[in-house]
């Protein structure tokens, strides 16, 4: 490494701690949240999945009263036009995670 090269990369390190510590000192949190930050994701995660469940319930109870496989009710579903979650055509693994969803909903009124 040349004398140039060394005094850039210090100046550039001096610049990103001076950086980092005035972003500090505003209250701009640095890294991760740790188990908070995770624990309310899982909770909004959680919550959008269980208000889409909601949604398609009688759908699905539909579905299920037909006895199709999972990949079948997958198949029905896109062809009827109705996204998944996220937008996207419909899987078995999909179709398997929600009637899941179901079950525990039906275990834990029990």
């Amino acid at each position: 490494m040349t004398a140039a090269n060394k005094d850039v990369d210090e100046a550039i390190s001096r610049r990103t701690r001076q950086a980092l510590s005035e972003a500090k000192a505003r209250g701009v949190q640095l890294g991760k949240a740790g188990a908070d930050n995770i624990r309310a994701t899982v909770e909004k995660r959680k919550s959008a999945a269980d208000a889409f469940a909601r949604q398609h319930e009688a759908l699905f109870a539909e579905l299920v009263a037909q006895g199709l496989t999972h990949r079948k009710m997958a198949d029905v579903l896109n062809e009827r036009g109705i996204p998944a979650a996220k937008g996207g055509p419909w899987t078995h693994g999909q179709v398997q995670r929600i009637l899941n969803r179901y079950a525990d909903w039906a275990q834990a009124q029990t």
